[in-house]
């Protein structure tokens, strides 16, 4: 297997804490460590959390999609590589996490941007972490379209009411964005546990869009993706990616709502893909 000189390897052991209740690895725990990953590798390259904090900047995850074959079990070994690819308005990472045997069991594909923490906003890409990011990057796979569809109202989608707690924040203050995978999931009806089945997509693709904060009610959402040209295409393009994928192309549309001043805004949105209706489980 080739390393190229911006790869970062991660190797770790899956803990119990870190499974759920189908016996395999959650999808929290699948961005944790892909961002523990991202981190370390971001710091070993000049531009980590140690290059942004004294300018009180950090990086904020803008997207994140992942294509899944399969999740690891509790005591599996490990590795995920990670290296940093195009840098234009957003910094791109991809990832790859292999298991002992060396077989690719997941795929993901990140965009982060700054955030300045004292006001709260973005910011641009400082001079100081442009001059060391490298000159020809290594890409990474696309996100599974531009934009993500939108869903159109919450009439006829599932629904759970959550309120943030002061766990689901990250040292910048707000929801760490593995909470929100768990959340996208939670109105999606769970199969049995002696079913054998498991809450997996074949492919999430994630856009944060705004910050959440303890005490902020919200409502995640999910209802089947509108059938269209342009959703047969997309799924059409996932096969070609991954051809292998258990995914037969079962479309579902997720949004996360927070309710503020008798407003509400969209937190979250995501699409996601399965081999079987997760909405009849």
């Amino acid at each position: 297997m080739t390393m190229h000189p911006e790869d970062f390897d991660f190797p770790l052991t899956v803990r119990y804490g870190e499974i759920g209740f189908d016996g395999v690895a959650t999808l929290p725990s699948l961005a944790n460590w892909l961002q523990e990953a991202a981190g370390q590798s971001a710091s070993s390259l000049g531009f980590g959390e140690e290059t942004l904090a004294p300018l009180g900047l950090s990086w904020i995850l803008a997207r994140l999609a992942l294509r899944i074959i399969r999740l690891p079990h509790a005591g599996e070994q490990l590795r995920v590589r990670t290296w940093p690819s195009a840098l234009d308005r957003f910094g791109h990472r991809g990832y790859e996490v292999y298991d002992a045997r060396e077989h690719l069991i997941v795929t993901g594909t990140s965009a982060w941007t700054i955030m300045n923490l004292n006001e709260r906003r973005l910011a641009p890409i400082p001079m100081e972490l442009a001059e060391v990011y490298p000159q020809k990057p290594r890409p990474c796979l696309p996100f599974c379209c531009r934009t993500l569809p939108r869903m159109a109202g919450e009439i006829s989608a599932q629904g759970t009411l959550l309120r943030v707690r002061r766990d689901d924040l990250d040292i910048n203050g707000h929801v760490n964005n593995a909470r929100y995978l768990a959340w996208l999931m939670e109105p999606l009806p769970a199969p049995p546990a002696d079913s054998g089945n498991h809450l997996i997509p074949a492919m999430l693709d994630v856009s944060f869009r705004a910050e959440c904060f303890p005490g902020d009610e919200l409502n995640s959402l999910c209802a089947p993706a509108p059938v269209s040209d342009s959703m047969h295409e997309l799924i059409r393009q996932e096969h070609h990616l991954f051809p292998h994928r258990q995914s037969d192309g079962y479309a579902i549309l997720h949004a996360i709502h927070r309710r503020q001043g008798g407003k509400t805004e969209e937190s979250c949105r995501a699409l996601s893909l399965w081999k079987k209706s997760p909405l009849n489980a």
